[in-house]
């Protein structure tokens, strides 16, 4: 919960919209947890630090159409890593480690919606090999739907 509301503060001051509001809410993230979907990096020494998260799913966002072949991916949500370990690579490592679980799945994609406005953070999916697939939705919110092919093994 510090991580994805430190993210919440850090996007604001950037300017940006995405998850404002109300701080984030565990009944939010339980179901994640329950399934093991939701995932949390940690440092390797001790004490062990958190220090981004993830959550995996099976089941597409609205954005996803039933044209898209929602049963062919993966599904990565609540990604966010802690401020202070941003740019060390987390979130690359992050977003190769859901795309190796997607290919152990036998999925052929790793998809994401992300904020619409956050063109910044679209560069960032793009350096990491996500393709746009379109943008969806009304004005503001999520709905920029990116995929990434993973390899089958």
């Amino acid at each position: 919960m510090t991580i994805l509301d430190g993210a919440v503060s850090w996007l604001g001051s950037q300017g940006l919209d995405q998850w404002a509001g109300a701080p984030w809410r565990t009944d939010e993230l339980r179901p994640g947890l329950a399934t093991g979907a939701l995932r949390v990096a940690e440092t390797a020494d001790p004490p062990r630090v958190p220090v981004a998260t993830m959550t995996l799913g099976e089941e597409a966002t609205p954005f996803w159409r039933p044209a898209d072949d929602r049963s062919a991916a993966l599904y990565l949500s609540h990604l966010a890593v802690d401020r202070a370990f941003a740019g060390l690579g987390v979130g690359a490592w992050l977003l190769d480690e859901a795309a190796a679980e997607a290919a152990r799945r036998g999925k052929r994609w790793l998809r994401l919606d992300a904020w619409k406005s956050n063109t910044r953070l679209h560069a960032y999916y793009r350096r990491q090999g996500f393709r746009l697939v379109r943008i969806d939705g009304g004005p503001g919110g999520s709905g920029a739907l990116f995929e990434r092919a993973v390899s089958l093994r």
